[in-house]
């Protein structure tokens, strides 16, 4: 979702207006390497041009995100993903909302339907319900 800060393209104007009001924007450490992964993909498809992947890539450092440690939520991650069989950055991220006790925030549409009947669902927040 961080991507669409930067790049317009379906849910933009959503993904943006995590800037407006209190937010706290979590993230952990391995989402840098997932962020720089997503320009390296959209790069390859012809989205954008490298000159713009590292613009982009840059401008995220003006981002106010609380950055997290991955490794002490990894066992948990592994859990939740096993136990949903969803991928291990999806149960990093819910495992991260867990320890916080906060919502992420999604624009992935499946796994916001696909959680709603689980404990994690709680936890959840569909990307175009954020006010």
């Amino acid at each position: 979702m961080a991507v669409k800060w930067f790049v317009p393209e379906p849910m933009y104007e959503n993904a943006v207006r995590l800037f407006e009001g209190p937010n706290e924007l979590l993230v952990t450490d391995v989402f840098f390497s997932e962020f720089a992964e997503i320009l390296r993909r959209k790069v390859g498809l012809g989205e954008i041009t490298e000159e713009e992947a590292l613009k982009i890539y840059s401008a995220l450092s003006a981002v106010p995100l609380t950055v997290n440690p991955a490794e002490p939520l990894m066992k948990a991650a592994l859990e939740i993903a096993t136990s949903m069989g969803r991928p291990i950055q999806v149960g990093l991220n819910l495992s991260l909302a867990v320890q916080q006790d906060c919502r992420l925030i999604t624009v992935r549409r499946d796994l916001y339907d696909g959680l709603q009947t689980t404990p994690f669902s709680r936890y959840l927040k569909w990307i175009e319900h954020v006010k």
